[in-house]
């Protein structure tokens, strides 16, 4: 398939991923705007998909590049990664070149993939444009769900559910109206509109398309058997249900693009050093 339209590409951003033990969750592509103009892919998830190791065995479920710009083909990789964890949110990343390199020598192939990147991230000024109830799509693998044929992820619609320009609760973290379900962890969230929008000041773009990340998915409030309200991670693989199980709420917590900025400034502090050697 070679993706033409904004929901197409975001069909080969993220990336199924399983750990050892069979839990799973997404995984997605990134690559922040350096200084120096360089190139540096990155595969973003939550922490808690990776049982919390920056060195867990994880198995990749990747998409080959064919000689057009497309892929029709799968792959399936298990191979170690370094994570790096965020100072204080559930995320993480990890460089993927060497992952890559390790796909291209097991398979003469390389691995095609649609980034996001600093240009298609909600900025401060975008934020404060959006109003308070605005539609989503989450990109994800809920309940183990995915096109397992084709290797491509599921797409779910829903709302924030608190105004995406002011915290809730707690920095940097946000709130949505979505189904969140074991598998989603690590999801992005994004605004995507294809046929036109409008913001908050009425002004109507028609026909004007724009896609912005605003957060990465990473838990939400469930109720108890006993009635109460708790905040969880979204979990990593289906359990059978006991009568103690926490019960979803279709709501889902979200960490803010604005968090990524710890992570970027990680990768240029490496990028100075390599240039400075």
């Amino acid at each position: 398939m070679e993706p033409k339209t904004l929901s197409e590409w975001l069909m080969f951003n993220t990336v199924r991923l399983e750990t050892s033990n069979g839990s799973s969750g997404t995984g997605f592509f990134y690559s922040f705007d350096t200084s120096d103009d360089k190139f540096v892919p990155i595969l973003i998830t939550n922490k808690h998909v990776l049982n919390n190791n920056p060195k867990e065995v994880m198995t990749f479920y990747l998409h080959l590049k064919d000689e057009e710009n497309g892929s029709n083909q799968n792959y399936k990789v298990t191979y170690v990664c370094n994570w790096i964890f965020h100072s204080s949110k559930d995320l993480c990343f990890c460089f993927v070149q060497p992952l890559f390199e390790e796909v291209k020598r097991r398979t003469g192939m390389e691995v095609f993939y649609a980034i996001t990147n600093d240009n298609s991230i909600a900025t401060a000024q975008d934020i404060e444009e959006l109003s308070a109830i605005e539609e989503l799509v989450m990109v994800g693998y809920p309940i183990g769900l995915w096109d397992e044929k084709n290797n491509f992820p599921i797409f779910r619609r829903g709302y924030t559910a608190s105004h995406p320009a002011i915290d809730f609760n707690e920095c940097g973290i946000g709130l949505v109206d979505m189904a969140c379900f074991p598998g989603s962890s690590g999801s992005p969230i994004f605004i995507l509109n294809e046929n036109g929008y409008s913001n908050r000041m009425g002004e109507t773009y028609l026909g004007r398309q724009r896609v912005m990340l605003i957060g990465v998915l990473y838990g939400g409030p469930v109720y108890t058997a006993e009635g109460e309200l708790r905040v969880v991670n979204i979990p990593t693989s289906n359990q059978t249900v006991l009568s103690q199980t926490p019960i979803m709420t279709n709501l889902g917590y979200y960490i803010k693009v604005s968090e990524l900025q710890e992570f970027k400034d990680y990768i240029i502090n490496i990028i100075n050093n390599d240039n400075h050697r």
